[in-house]
């Protein structure tokens, strides 16, 4: 029995459990580095297609921003040539210049012709806008204070209250899911030549993933619109 007293062999023994040791830590070192590297794989596709979503819905404002230029550029154009007498250029539906041109012939004098050309210019640069945003993203005009190219809006020689509200969702598919950006602004006033920022008021920029909708409590917008 004198085997049972010897040293003999506990070397291995303690080199065996620590082997065991080492090997047990090592599995979880690798589980845990794997979890990490798949979260932080999630992480960055999740933030990666809220950028996407994002650049879409900051393209939209600034294509909303650029429409309202133009159109503030083509209105300026359009009554040049309409003071010119030259109705085909100023860019309008035939339809539309038939009815300034006649309100034009029966105004009498210079002041009553500028008078109404000043109250057309706002109607028209919104008519522009509206239409270049619409080009651009279809059915995307929900509402308008009025439909300014209407024959009691072009004859009249009444301002009106200017207007519209456009509205875009923007979809992406990531991992078989949807996920959406609502963008809703309001245009006021777009003949204004004061900052675009406030000329157009973003109402609503929110993200939303299904089958969850959430709100969120912070302004996702990065920016000054």
């Amino acid at each position: 029995m004198k085997w049972l007293g010897s040293n003999r062999g506990s070397s291995s023994v303690l080199v065996a459990l620590v082997l065991i040791v080492l090997v047990v830590f090592s599995v979880l070192a690798v589980t845990t580095s794997m979890a990490n590297l798949r979260l932080a794989r999630k992480n960055a596709e999740t933030v990666k297609s809220f950028y996407n979503l994002d650049s879409e819905g900051e393209r939209f404002v600034n294509v909303i921003y650029n429409s309202i230029m133009l159109a503030r550029d083509k209105t300026s154009f359009a009554v040049q040539s309409i003071t010119a007498g030259d109705y085909a250029a100023a860019g309008l539906p035939k339809s539309i210049n038939e009815m300034i041109e006649a309100t034009m012939r029966g105004l009498s004098g210079t002041n009553a012709r500028k008078k109404y050309l000043d109250n057309l210019y706002p109607k028209l640069v919104t008519y522009f806008a509206m239409a270049s945003i619409m080009d651009a993203y279809p059915g995307c005009v929900y509402s308008k204070d009025a439909d300014y190219m209407r024959n009691f809006h072009i004859y009249s020689n009444v301002p009106v209250d200017l207007g519209f509200s456009v509205r875009k969702t923007f979809i992406l598919e990531y991992e078989h899911t949807l996920r959406y950006l609502n963008v809703d602004v309001d245009i006021s006033d777009p003949e204004d030549g004061t900052d675009l920022d406030e000329v157009c008021d973003i109402l609503e920029w929110r993200v939303w993933q299904e089958p969850f909708e959430y709100k969120n409590e912070i302004d996702l917008w990065e920016g000054v619109p």
